[in-house]
């Protein structure tokens, strides 16, 4: 088979200069990509500016991607650029040598040996949002369940990444998340924008953001402080660090180097982004779609309560398989509505992408979510059915969505996240029916991740 060039692809028509960028809002950046692979198939042309670009709609090509990187396929360098600015140039938007060093540090941090002593603390947390949704569902009163599920995974992020207690489920007022989210939707505009204006004029949206980085620096370098002071009076942590700040912090290079200032900061204001936004978003987008299937959740509430038995949370670690039922649910749902429906690369070299001859320093676009949408791989496509992945393992080896990407740059946080999902999952399962209220008006939206517009859901106690 002879080797197409990019301008022999299909694509949607590209203006001079700013090429599909026109076409284009940040906000719903996934729904435009998603049609252009739905009208020009698996592989096409597109420009999100004067650069050439491809849209790679397929999963089995997008596997191989991911496999290729970091040596044949970086992220984009606006991305890295723009975190830099912000001072959150940390393992996710890092590269070459830097990725390397840091990887190190997260992998010994967060593998599964680590995570597993951690339960204890999570079902710990988990208790106090089950507290926090029990007064509401005595009330009656329709909770921002968003908001409830950032608190919660905030929570567990500073008790595992960073060793500390914040507790915002338990208190009121100004919180971190409020900031975080600022941040997430401002990275999302930049990446989306067809010039980098803010480093010549600062818009308002630019000084809230100024401001919200300010305060989110703060809490970070307090943070930091407390984990060096903790290293000075306990020498021992030194060998034995107790979780990823503190395994930051003491991790030296073979010539002895450590970590700068910066790169500490930067990868702890990842682990917070990270470790908030994309979890909470994904138990948010599964309460949206068991309120919007009775039936799936009717089915899942049996399955847990069967799993549970006597128990109103999951507390026994070796138990996890049982919860079989809550990974199918987690499942269906990041095949639906994936927190990060897109990934946005570039070619490091020329390279091949099927049948195609893609030159370095092409902007290579894939989308996680479109493939999950064919009926050929999926029947009943549009339709939430968490049957689908039960005793399925071939069928999850090579149909699952990606939500943790592959290869070499797979989320190290996958352990964790699996984790909280069961945890929430299961006590919501166990202890109440959910239903959306009758104003809610859920609707995607793009801010880096993909966020549940306007859901807003009442607890009713089993």
């Amino acid at each position: 088979m002879s080797l197409r060039s990019l301008a022999e692809l299909p694509g949607p028509r590209a203006l001079p200069l700013v090429g599909n960028a026109l076409e284009i809002r940040p906000d719903t950046l996934h729904e435009v990509i998603e049609r252009w692979s739905h009208q020009y198939g698996a592989l096409c042309r597109v420009h999100l500016g004067p650069r050439n670009g491809i849209l790679v709609a397929d999963p089995e090509l997008i596997n191989a991607i991911l496999r290729d990187r970091p040596e044949r396929f970086r992220r984009l360098t606006a991305l890295e650029g723009i975190a830099r600015e912000l001072g959150i140039n940390g393992l996710f938007s890092a590269e070459g040598a830097a990725w390397s060093r840091q990887r190190r540090a997260w992998m010994k941090a967060l593998n599964a040996h680590q995570v597993r002593p951690f339960f204890a603390t999570l079902t710990d947390t988990t208790r106090r949002l089950h507290c926090r949704w029990e007064q509401a569902a005595r009330r009656g009163a329709p909770i921002d369940v968003q908001d409830d599920l950032m608190r919660y995974t905030v929570d567990v992020t500073t008790r595992f990444a960073f060793g500390v207690e914040s507790n915002t489920l338990e208190a009121e007022g100004d919180r971190i998340q409020q900031y975080l989210a600022q941040i997430f939707q401002a990275i999302n505009d930049r990446l989306a924008a067809p010039v980098p204006y803010w480093r010549y004029l600062k818009l308002p949206k630019d000084r809230a953001l100024d401001r919200a980085m300010a305060v989110v620096k703060d809490y970070v370098n307090s943070i930091i402080a407390e984990a060096r002071q903790r290293l000075a009076a306990d020498p021992a942590r030194e060998a034995a660090p107790q979780n990823l700040l503190e395994a930051l912090i003491v991790a030296r290079d073979d010539d002895g180097s450590a970590f700068t200032d910066e790169e500490i900061l930067g990868n702890t204001l990842t682990a917070l982004l990270a470790g908030e936004d994309t979890t909470a978003n994904t138990l948010a987008w599964m309460i949206h779609l068991l309120c919007r299937n009775p039936m799936a959740q009717r089915q899942l509430q049996v399955r847990v309560d069967a799993a549970l038995g006597n128990e109103r949370l999951w507390s026994e670690l070796q138990d996890g398989d049982a919860l079989g039922c809550v990974d199918a649910v987690m499942i269906e749902t990041l095949r639906l509505k994936p927190v990060a429906p897109l990934l946005f690369l570039c070619a490091c070299e020329d390279v091949q992408i099927g049948n195609v001859a893609v030159p370095a320093g092409t902007d290579v676009l894939c989308s996680l979510r479109a493939p999950t949408r064919h009926e050929d791989r999926y029947p009943d496509a549009a339709r939430f059915l968490p049957d689908r992945w039960l005793g399925q393992q071939k069928k999850f080896a090579t149909q699952a969505p990606m939500p943790f990407g592959g290869g070499p740059r797979m989320c190290p946080g996958k352990n964790l996240a699996t984790m909280e999902v069961r945890s929430v999952a299961s006590m919501l399962a166990r202890n109440f029916t959910v239903e959306e209220t009758g104003d809610s008006r859920t609707t995607e939206r793009m801010a880096f991740t993909l966020v549940p517009d306007g859901l807003r859901v009442r607890l009713i106690p089993r």
